[in-house]
């Protein structure tokens, strides 16, 4: 009873003041902002009296205590407000059961769900996984998982993920990822990517990687970053790469500090390690290219391959045929006891070269006419003006034709101690001691007069393998 009192005071104080309020301004009384006071301006009774002001507080026109005692202690909020703060609002529980997205047993919201495990027939759905999801059709947290998803269809998560991604068809992270995804189809992280990512189709991951990209389809880093890049396929960092690269198809990075290995093509724009192919293709090349074929614009370092080539090398190029920008490119010719004349190609790097050399003795009767072809390799050694070359060179010898049958099978071995002075930038006079040793199978030794000074001669097999050695000498130019 005594309530019901309260309730109608209450009710009757609130119309007596909005009443007077409502006279009070059509006399032309002044009233605040609302949440002040209610000021009211009395008339004075006379021009030289000032008005008088009354300010009332609101407090006294609203019955703040029987007003919550009515409502239940609650007082009345905005619609608006009321639907802002319903959307805003987490749903917190430890496990929930879904049989799709936003058919749970938290309620349809499942977009402001956050809780610790999750298990979804269909799919699962939340705003924050602080554990686990499980579902058999996919895995979708709106803002943060730290924890794991494992599902048969994809992973996604649309902020940061710190814990682990599996399933068979595809792990998706928009933001930053700290843990391992694993997936059969395809792994995504757009952001950072600190962990490993493992899958058999492809691996993307937009930001900086610091881990792992393994798969058997393709490795994509798109800032590079540090870790390791393993596939079948390729591996591509669109950014500077710190650490590893191994492909059994092809590797491609801007920027590498490390290793580069394929059974197929290497390629880095600036490369400070190894690069390790059957094809390598650098920009800037500080350290080795070791492969079939090796190419790049400026190397300080080693390249050893069958093929190198490079504008500018700092280093050294071990190859059958290298191709320096700033190294040894010449012609050579001379005359020696072999052959009268004699004319090689010389090119190279700084301390290293291959040479190709052709021989032609014309004689003064038919069995003294020789043709000689061969292919050797050498060390330079520079010393001012003077330079000193030591070769080794394999050849063949003919007689009337180069490429005619019936000669037999022979070899002619030459080590060449050759002194070189340079007279001017492109011309230089050469020459030399060598040693020779002419191996000879099947038609016997049919070249008794190819040495000009004292032999040891050696038969073998019967009269079929002949093995004869002397000295020589050479002298011609170098341009």
């Amino acid at each position: 009873m005594k309530r019901k009192v309260a309730v109608c005071v209450g009710v009757m104080v609130a119309v007596s003041a909005g009443a007077a309020g409502a006279e009070e301004r059509t006399e032309g009384t002044a009233v605040s902002e609302p949440g002040s006071a209610l000021v009211r301006e009395a008339p004075a009774p006379d021009a030289d009296q000032p008005p008088t002001v009354v300010a009332i507080p609101v407090s006294a026109l609203s019955p703040a205590p029987l007003v919550e005692a009515a409502t239940g202690g609650e007082p009345a909020q905005p619609a608006a407000v009321a639907q802002q703060r319903s959307d805003t609002e987490e749903i917190h529980v430890p496990v929930v059961l879904m049989a799709m997205p936003h058919v749970s047993t938290a309620g349809t919201a499942t977009e402001r769900l956050v809780t610790t495990f999750a298990l979804g027939a269909l799919g699962t759905h939340a705003k924050r996984v602080d554990g686990i999801a499980l579902s058999l059709g996919a895995n979708w947290v709106g803002q943060e998982l730290s924890g794991a998803q494992l599902a048969l269809g994809a992973n996604v998560v649309r902020g940061t993920a710190s814990g682990a991604q599996f399933a068979v068809g595809g792990n998706v992270v928009t933001g930053d990822l700290e843990g391992i995804q694993a997936a059969v189809g395809l792994n995504v992280a757009k952001g950072t990517a600190a962990a490993g990512q493992f899958a058999v189709g492809g691996n993307v991951a937009g930001g900086a990687l610091s881990g792992g990209q393994f798969s058997v389809g393709a490795n994509i880093a798109g800032s590079g970053g540090v870790g390791g890049q393993f596939t079948v396929g390729a591996n591509i960092a669109t950014g500077p790469l710190k650490g590893v690269q191994a492909a059994v198809g092809a590797n491609i990075a801007p920027s590498l500090s490390g290793l580069q290995a394929s059974s197929g093509f290497n390629y880095a724009g600036r490369m400070e390690g190894a690069q390790l192919s059957l094809l390598n293709v650098g920009g800037d090349v500080s350290g080795a290219q070791v492969g079939l074929i090796n190419v790049a614009g400026k190397v300080d370092g080693l390249q050893l391959g069958l093929i190198n080539v490079a504008r500018e090398s700092q280093g050294e190029a071990l190859g059958l045929l290298s191709f320096i920008g700033n190294g040894q490119a010449h012609v050579q010719a001379w005359a020696s006891d072999i052959a009268y004349t004699n004319v090689a190609v010389k090119f190279g790097g700084r301390h290293f070269h291959t040479l190709l050399t052709l021989g032609f003795n014309p004689g003064t009767e038919t069995h003294r006419r020789r043709y000689v072809g061969g292919l050797g390799f050498g060390a330079h050694i520079p010393a001012g003006p003077l330079f000193f070359d030591l070769d080794v060179i394999g050849s063949s010898v003919h007689t009337d034709d180069l490429f005619r049958d019936g000669d037999g099978l022979n070899v002619l071995g030459q080590l060449r101690l050759v002194a070189g002075w340079q007279v001017a930038k492109r011309f230089a006079l050469i020459g030399g001691v060598t040693g020779n040793t002419l191996v000879t199978w099947d038609n016997g030794d049919r070249w008794e007069e190819l040495g000009i000074g004292p032999e040891w001669r050696s038969v073998a097999d019967g009269g079929r393998t002949t093995v004869r050695v002397w000295p020589g000498v050479l002298l011609g130019v170098q341009l």
